[in-house]
């Protein structure tokens, strides 16, 4: 017996029973000449996949559907397999059940939106066909998830065409748990190629949405999973993304003889990614307080020691916390003011790791701290001083 339930689902996980080989051994043994096979379970992961199938099909069977599991499909020009396959109102129906897609795994989903087109184009039906991908996954990780997706699908489209089915999404715990399986398919998102309609739509944007020039298609993809995996990441996991986005963030400006190493150029990239790092919606909170904090810091001009004391203690109770970080850990956070005595002139974060830690992630412990010094000392760039209105 294993207790399973869909990822980001409220209440007691469901017991379920798993057939071991032995289980299904004692069942062939009987005189009904059945052909029993235990699952062959590859991981949790897989567990996981199975159990919402099963249970997608349980419900799909009680409203009527006639839902066929692990189903295989072939003609002239493809295979392909449905983790349930049925029919809604005479029109075909693919049920497949999603969790996690890394970024180097999209060809993979790609891959399988086309294999799909190139089947339904050799049936030569006049119906659209229907794929529903069902998300098991939590629901901070949907949006990584839908944008993925949506990459895959806009690439499949590149490749062969317009695609032959409507591909829809929804979340494995919105399927199951409201009263009416039916009605929950038919509210699921349509996944559509927003680059055909980019002429039709208003493409006004807030400025920090636009990519500007100084960043590439490939850095912005990167420092967006880099920003999914830390928005996403259990507390044990924080610290390394954490640092994994900082040096992400620092590189964007100081790569090797870049500008702003060679000549002191202005970093606009790396101060372009950390804005967009503060003003992500899932940072709301944070912003709104490093905001008031920094202003409140800014109008009372208070002294050096005071100065390093707040900042230091905004950094640790504002921004680390929210990411599950505290003190007295493996990390050291510290604000520093000048020294007249010190070789630095300029306000900055001391970031420093335990002894396991700082000879693997060094780099990313010196990009983290000018991330975090860039808070107070960009802190008016970022939008982080509430300036006055005049009257």
């Amino acid at each position: 017996m294993i207790e399973l339930k869909p990822e980001g689902s409220n209440g007691r996980p469901a017991k379920s029973y798993w057939l071991t080989k032995f289980g299904a051994a004692v069942l062939n043994m009987l005189p009904d000449n059945l052909e029993i096979r235990a699952p062959n379970i590859r991981d949790p992961s897989d567990l996981a996949h199975r159990y919402i199938t099963l249970k997608i099909a349980e419900r799909a069977k009680k409203d009527g559907l006639e839902p066929m599991v692990e189903h295989r499909l072939s003609n002239s020009v493809q295979e392909v397999r449905a983790d349930i396959y049925t029919e809604l109102d005479d029109i075909p129906l693919v049920i497949e059940v999603e969790q996690k897609l890394l970024r180097q795994h999209l060809r993979r989903a790609q891959a399988k939106l086309v294999r799909w087109a190139r089947f339904i184009q050799a049936e030569n039906s006049d119906e659209r066909w229907s794929i529903q991908l069902v998300f098991n996954i939590r629901p901070r990780e949907e949006p990584t998830l839908v944008r993925y997706w949506k990459e895959a699908f806009h690439e499949a489209q590149k490749e062969f065409g317009e695609l032959p089915y409507d591909l829809y999404y929804i979340n494995a715990r919105d399927l199951l748990e409201p009263p009416s399986f039916l009605n929950a398919l038919h509210e699921a998102e349509l996944f559509i190629d927003e680059t055909l309609y980019a002429n039709e739509r208003n493409t006004e944007r807030e400025p920090d949405e636009a990519r500007p020039e100084y960043i590439s298609e490939d850095t912005l993809f990167s420092f967006q999973e880099a920003l999914d995996n830390l928005l996403g990441a259990p507390p044990d996991r924080s610290l390394i993304a954490l640092t994994e986005l900082g040096l992400l963030i620092h590189t964007a400006s100081y790569y090797p003889n870049s500008p702003s190493l060679k000549a002191a150029v202005f970093p606009h990239a790396s101060i372009w990614l950390l804005h967009r790092y503060l003003n992500d919606p899932r940072m709301g909170a944070v912003k709104t307080e490093l905001r008031q904090s920094l202003t409140r810091i800014h109008k009372r001009n208070p002294g050096m020691v005071m100065l390093r004391e707040t900042v230091t203690g905004l950094l640790w109770d504002v921004l680390l916390f929210h990411h599950g970080l505290g003190r007295g850990g493996p990390l050291q956070v510290v604000f520093q003011i000048p020294d007249f005595q010190d070789r630095s002139s300029d306000f900055r974060v001391e970031v420093r790791l335990s002894d396991d830690l700082r000879e693997k992630y060094t780099e990313e412990a010196k990009a983290l701290g000018w991330c975090l010094g860039g808070i107070y000392l960009y802190r008016r760039h970022l939008g982080l001083i509430e300036e006055k209105k005049r009257s």
